[in-house]
């Protein structure tokens, strides 16, 4: 099985993909395509993301697993 998986940040995302690297590892099973969107810090690099985001899922046939660690909370939206 094939899943994506995003971490996205506003800032390097070091934090979100050493999180979600961590949870991923439980599960030997499935074979992660993983990506790293660092500074998504406006509203922009926001919508940009959701279209990778459902570009994968459209892909996968499956909604990817997704890891922010964005502070600004209408940009989170």
């Amino acid at each position: 099985m094939k899943r994506s998986a995003f971490f996205i940040s506003d800032s390097t995302g070091i934090t979100a993909e050493t999180m979600g690297q961590s949870l991923l590892a439980q599960f030997d099973d499935i074979d992660f395509d993983k990506t790293v969107l660092p500074f998504v810090d406006t509203a922009e690099k926001a919508r940009r993301a959701v279209d990778k985001i459902d570009q994968a899922a459209a892909r996968d046939g499956a909604a990817p697993i997704i890891f922010d660690t964005i502070v600004n909370q209408e940009i989170r939206s």
